[in-house]
């Protein structure tokens, strides 16, 4: 899915880890937007929603600028673990780092914006 901001795409790059033993029809998405900062701390929630919801139909989302080749091990392996789906969707957000922001509220923060228009 094609989504612009600015007049440009946004969303660079998508990674689907799909490991999952159930139809698209049945899933429940949970999305993140997050920068490189938090990526231990989403796959330790994307592990925990997995743990507290083992019967459960759930495809994980997540928007994000930074996606190296360990993390790209670290969730494929989780997808697997889990029998489930991880996409991830690397943004250029370049254009996004122009907008207002704070220390603690970051470019990142727009990121759900882009979900938000991704699922509408």
């Amino acid at each position: 899915m094609s989504r612009k901001y600015f007049e440009e795409e946004v969303i660079q790059q998508t990674l689907d880890y799909n490991y999952a033993q159930h139809s698209d029809a049945d899933k429940f998405n949970i999305a993140y937007g997050i920068d490189k900062n938090f990526l231990f701390g989403c796959g330790v929630s994307i592990a925990s929603v997995l743990l507290a919801n083992p019967e459960k139909a759930l495809a994980f989302h997540v928007f994000t600028d930074f996606f190296d080749s360990e993390d790209q091990q670290r969730f494929e392996a989780l997808a697997k673990q889990y029998a489930t789906q991880i996409v991830v969707y690397l943004i250029d957000c370049e254009r996004l780092k122009s907008l207002p922001s704070t220390k603690n509220w970051t470019y990142a923060t727009y990121f759900r914006f882009i979900i938000a228009d991704y699922f509408s």
